[in-house]
């Protein structure tokens, strides 16, 4: 936005221009002052907080609270049904489906926004996957599926990444390509809505979400580390990429011996990289220097990242998984006139690697709550299977 605001100075337009001042007025916007001073944001994303604080809420129990209902009315009026957008240049899809990561941006649905949102609605109510808002979803993500099986966030076959050589590519991110944590979100949502609403799907629509799933896992196969992660595009680093990847892979593929292989190598990277405090971190630089993969300060959204990735394929009272928690509930220690939540200093959110960070203001919340919730449901259903062997005594 500044970058075309000086454009149009260096053009000629002054400064009290109409199309300047609105500009300016838009970048004002963005602007935060407190007691560090005058900066701007890079961006908001109501959508994105929004859908994933009430897929932690469902999570938590609360789905049916009149506030989450009020919730997930919001969230379906914000899609967007209109034919701008760039992504409709390569896209069969004639107008757009999805969800966006702002509160007005017409122009650039979100692919991985879009996936939230549907599981955010199913989770608050399984009728929502009956409804025109989740079916026209999933089937325009569905017509962004690139050639090689994966997703990228907001374009389909834009992976020319000969651009980034040219003199201004300062940012190496001019493209879109697929990328593995969006991949694997996606593959989480088709899994839950495969699992959750067979029969509200309807035959078809089942077939074409298995069908575009097993090529999502077979990029996924040929993207996993040597050393059993997956780079995090949009997320720091290893551990989000991973721990996306893994939650996706636990619904497809489970019987195929290659598909376990790759779970159990990523499985046992992320109980080789937990810190001895319990807890797991990463530090940014592992985007320059790989050999940082997994490594840094224990973080409330790294670590709850961890554990629900490990929640998926270990025992809940395993050692790694019980300093885990442990780790979580003895971190909880910021405290407000609306409750506790945990502490945050260091950015967990990626825009550019390597060049912009983002520092969401609720992941340090919402993602500690999921794995607290996925934690306490697979010890209850723990209890209940030894109920059930020793004879409900």
């Amino acid at each position: 936005m500044h970058g075309s605001v000086w454009a149009l100075i260096l053009e000629g337009y002054t400064l009290d221009h109409d199309v300047i001042q609105r500009g300016l007025a838009a970048l004002e916007r963005l602007a935060v002052q407190d007691e560090g001073g005058k900066r701007l944001t890079a961006t908001v994303s109501p959508v994105w907080d929004t859908s994933l604080m009430a897929v932690s809420m469902c999570d938590a129990g609360v789905g049916s609270d009149p506030r989450m209902r009020k919730t997930a009315a919001w969230l379906q009026c914000r899609q967007l049904l209109g034919p701008e957008g760039d992504w409709r240049v390569y896209s069969p899809l004639p107008t757009g489906r999805g969800w966006s990561f702002q509160y007005h941006n017409k122009w650039y649905p979100d692919v991985d926004d879009t996936a939230v949102v549907v599981m955010a609605l199913a989770k608050q109510d399984a009728q929502w996957l009956e409804s025109d808002s989740c079916v026209r979803a999933l089937a325009w993500i569905m017509g962004m599926q690139n050639h090689d099986g994966g997703w990228g966030a907001f374009d389909c076959y834009n992976n020319k990444l000969w651009l980034h050589k040219i003199p201004f590519s300062d940012m190496d991110s001019l493209c879109d390509p697929s990328t593995a944590d969006v991949t694997g979100r996606i593959l989480e949502c088709f899994g839950q809505m495969l699992a959750q609403g067979a029969k509200r799907l309807g035959e078809v629509l089942q077939r074409r979400l298995a069908a575009s799933a097993t090529r999502g896992v077979d990029y996924l196969l040929k993207q996993q580390e040597k050393f059993g992660p997956w780079w995090g595009r949009w997320g720091n680093n290893y551990i989000y990429g991973s721990g996306n990847v893994l939650r996706g892979l636990v619904h497809f593929g489970k019987s195929d011996p290659e598909v376990c292989s790759s779970i159990k190598a990523a499985v046992l990277w992320f109980e080789s990289i937990q810190n001895e405090d319990g807890g797991w971190g990463e530090t940014l630089a592992s985007y320059e220097f790989p050999k940082l993969a997994g490594r840094g300060l224990s973080t409330a959204a790294q670590t709850a990242w961890a554990l629900q990735s490990l929640l998926l394929f270990r025992p809940a009272h395993c050692r790694a998984i019980q300093d885990g928690i442990s780790w979580l509930v003895r971190n909880q220690t910021v405290e407000s006139s609306s409750g506790m939540s945990w502490p945050t200093d260091v950015y967990t959110g990626t825009g550019f690697p390597k060049v912009l960070y983002l520092g969401y203001p609720l992941y340090h919340h919402a993602f500690p709550v999921m794995a607290l919730s996925k934690y306490l449901a697979a010890q209850k259903e723990r209890v209940h299977r030894n109920l059930e062997t020793s004879g409900g005594h």
